[in-house]
């Protein structure tokens, strides 16, 4: 039987303390683990971290499984299902990767309008990219100045995304598929934590535009207003 699991973090990033019930238990490779519902935990993925939190007071790291199902190892050993728990999120790290997501959808909008070719990311605090195939852009990034006047633009077009403080919402379609809208942006799949609005983004830079291993890399930073 397919566990039923309500991903709470698609719709509220702002939900980082709720109580749930224990749908699953299980071990994997010796660590035992155990699912709830609502779950609050986003698991690593899509270029994001997964949340750091407490089940009952208890560190967990949270996963997603083959079946699509977030599970939680480290949690009490004790648990079964049916139990009721206590599920905690760090919502200081949570705003932090759910703005870095944001601002990098922003970013890959921005270089898709220039004409780029989105090929890979990572929304990691401190490593926070966006990379782009770079065939046929070779020669606006020849140079140093080329490229200082290519992050210019970019981080011009970033200013003004987020003056308009566009609202951020998403969708699950019946087969599960979740899109995330930012207003005046786009829409693309995904199944990040993301801000409420771009009103809610601070300190947005681009601070690099290189070019290396093939690829155009744009490197940023992003903090929660």
């Amino acid at each position: 039987m397919a566990v039923q699991q309500e991903q709470a973090y698609y719709t509220d990033t702002y939900l980082t303390d709720s109580a749930a019930a224990v749908v699953a238990t299980g071990d994997a490779d010796g660590d035992r683990w155990v699912a709830v519902s609502p779950n609050i935990f986003h698991p690593k993925g899509g270029g994001q971290p997964s949340d750091e939190g407490t089940v009952d007071g208890v560190p967990i790291t949270p996963e997603r499984d083959d079946a699509g199902v977030v599970v939680l190892t480290g949690a009490p050993s004790t648990l079964e299902v049916g139990a009721a728990v206590v599920c905690s999120v760090d919502a200081e790290k949570r705003r932090l990767h759910a703005a870095l997501h944001t601002a990098g959808h922003v970013l890959g909008a921005l270089g898709e309008g220039r004409g780029w070719q989105h090929s890979g990311h990572s929304h990691y605090p401190g490593q926070a990219r966006l990379d782009f195939d770079p065939e046929g852009h070779e020669e606006e990034l020849a140079t140093p100045e080329s490229r200082e006047a290519v992050r210019a633009e970019l981080q011009a077009g970033m200013d003004a995304a987020l003056a308009g403080g566009g609202a951020v919402t998403s969708s699950v379609d019946g087969a599960g598929y979740r899109t995330v809208t930012i207003e005046g942006v786009n829409t693309e799949p995904c199944g990040g934590t993301h801000v409420r609005s771009l009103s809610d983004l601070a300190n947005v830079r681009i601070l690099e535009v290189k070019v290396k291993r093939g690829a155009i890399k744009v490197r940023y930073e992003a903090e929660h207003a």
